[in-house]
């Protein structure tokens, strides 16, 4: 099972004295780092400048840029899911893959 986020806490005292930049970048990381850099779509793991991050619920389809709705993904996989619905999508591409299914639901989840 992945580990979870750090605190809110932790980045909130940062926060105060960021940029928005900065606070966007630390965010960036912290969900790159809470899926151990491996794009959970393919499961390959990559360097953090290699990946993306993706709405498991696309923007264009009413997906917010909430914790719970961002995933770490390569680029490819998330060029090629684009606006599709994840599940859809991956059993399409990679057959029936429980486990990282599992992950990506528990992580939606968090946020209902």
């Amino acid at each position: 099972m992945t580990p979870l986020l750090p605190s809110p806490k932790h980045y909130l005292q940062n926060l105060i004295t960021m940029t928005s930049s900065d606070s966007k970048r630390l965010w960036r990381r912290a969900v790159k780092e809470h899926f151990q850099c491996t794009c959970i779509y393919c499961g390959e793991t990559y360097e953090f400048k290699e990946l993306t991050l993706d709405h498991v619920k696309p923007r264009s389809k009413g997906g917010q840029d909430l914790t719970t709705n961002v995933v770490c993904a390569c680029r490819k996989c998330n060029a090629d899911k684009g606006s599709s619905n994840w599940r859809e999508w991956m059993r399409k591409v990679f057959g029936f893959q429980p486990l990282r299914e599992l992950i990506i639901q528990q992580h939606i989840i968090k946020g209902t």
